[in-house]
């Protein structure tokens, strides 16, 4: 019997798999765009200066202030969950290792460690195996969030999409598709009709400034010359005698483009959770190995997992997903995914040279890991 009170067989059982029926769904639609088409727009990553004052008049937008950010609610229309959950029938596996293959794994654990001597993995007497075989329950979230913040880029001579174009849309209504589903990335791109010419504060519309280092002379401070014990100027290195320096903030034009970028993150979001396997084994090991998946959905929103064997499993499925739910109000929810993986774990009862050890093999890659290997150092101190 296992948490659940349902009837399992062990494993190694003869019995035949039984098909388990475990429930969840989700959208089945499409990926809706995120709006109409808008007019090409110029794309930025620079941001040079935001030193500029903010009172240029833009609808909509007027609440970004200086060196503040902007993110605008989703387009978020209440989520259709179908009358009647998916159902997936899936089969737990029941198998055990083989002693050779238990054997085996013990000898490659001796072979990575330093001075462990393979002896008790070749010449151990094996006793007992008992699976303590678990399940990996994973949640991908994949959202995008859009933020709007003023940026000054040089201004040469290209043409300004300003408010005289129109009204600028809603930061939601531009296309953009990520790259790949599940990966993180960011996107940049100028909102339409925000743009316009202001002088650089920096250099006052000059496009260059006196330079700080000889300030304006051209030369640098009298050196005192060791051979001539007389005194000389050299040309200073900042400005190369010109006295004046090329302004980096507009790129020595004078003028900046300003307008509203429009930063689009693509953020995936992963949630892990492994049930209890009622054993010493270190549960954060599982992280380094693969399982079999008996379990996968993928949908725009997925429901919870139901009725599985392991309560717990259940549990954390409902948790996360009405978590993320909850916590990404300010972010587009692209796409989600979930599995149920069966991990496999089995302890190794031997005895070697009259004593009783112990250790564990789990995963796919059959790894092992013990903590009281009985032959640590196969050097001699001389």
């Amino acid at each position: 019997m296992d948490d659940a009170g349902s009837e399992l067989h062990p494993a190694g059982s003869s019995a035949p798999d039984t098909p388990i029926s475990v429930i969840s769904g989700g959208l089945s639609s499409d990926i809706l765009p995120t709006g109409s088409s808008t007019s090409d727009a110029p794309i930025s990553v620079i941001n040079l200066n935001d030193d500029e004052g903010q009172d240029y008049d833009c609808p909509k937008y007027e609440d970004i202030i200086q060196d503040g950010e902007c993110e605008p609610p989703p387009p978020y229309m209440p989520p259709h969950y179908p009358s009647a959950p998916l159902q997936k029938s899936i089969t737990v596996p029941t198998s055990l290792i083989s002693e050779d293959v238990a054997r085996q794994a013990l000898m490659e654990y001796a072979k990575k460690k330093c001075c462990y001597s393979t002896g008790p993995a070749q010449h151990m007497l094996l006793q007992h195996l008992q699976p303590f075989n678990t399940f990996r329950y994973r949640l991908d979230t994949f959202t995008e969030t859009r933020i709007c913040k003023w940026v000054s880029d040089p201004y040469y001579g290209e043409e300004v999409d300003g408010p005289g174009n129109g009204p600028p849309p809603d930061a939601w209504d531009l296309q953009a598709e990520p790259p790949t589903l599940f990966q993180n990335a960011e996107y940049y791109m100028a909102l339409p009709h925000t743009s316009s010419i202001e002088i650089c504060l920096q250099c006052g519309g000059l496009g260059r400034s006196m330079c700080r280092n000889c300030f304006g002379a051209g030369r640098g401070l009298y050196e005192l010359s060791p051979i001539h014990l007389n005194s000389r100027r050299k040309l200073c290195l900042g400005c190369g005698g010109s006295g004046y320096q090329h302004c980096t903030t507009c790129g020595s034009t004078g003028k900046l483009l300003k307008y509203i970028q429009v930063t689009i993150k693509w953020e995936n979001h992963n949630f892990e959770f492994v049930a209890d396997h009622n054993s010493d084994f270190t549960t954060k090991r599982f992280k380094k190995v693969t399982g079999e998946i008996i379990f996968s959905d993928e949908q725009q929103m997925v429901l919870p997992v139901t009725n599985f064997p392991k309560p717990s499993i259940n549990e954390a499925s409902e948790n996360v997903i009405y978590h993320h739910r909850a916590e990404f109000t300010n972010s587009k929810i692209m796409r989600q995914r979930h599995s149920i993986e069966w991990l496999p774990l089995t302890k190794v009862d031997y005895t070697w040279n009259g004593a009783e050890y112990d250790y564990f093999v789990y995963g796919k890659e059959n790894r092992a890991y013990t903590q009281n290997y009985p032959r640590k150092c196969c050097c001699t101190i001389m």
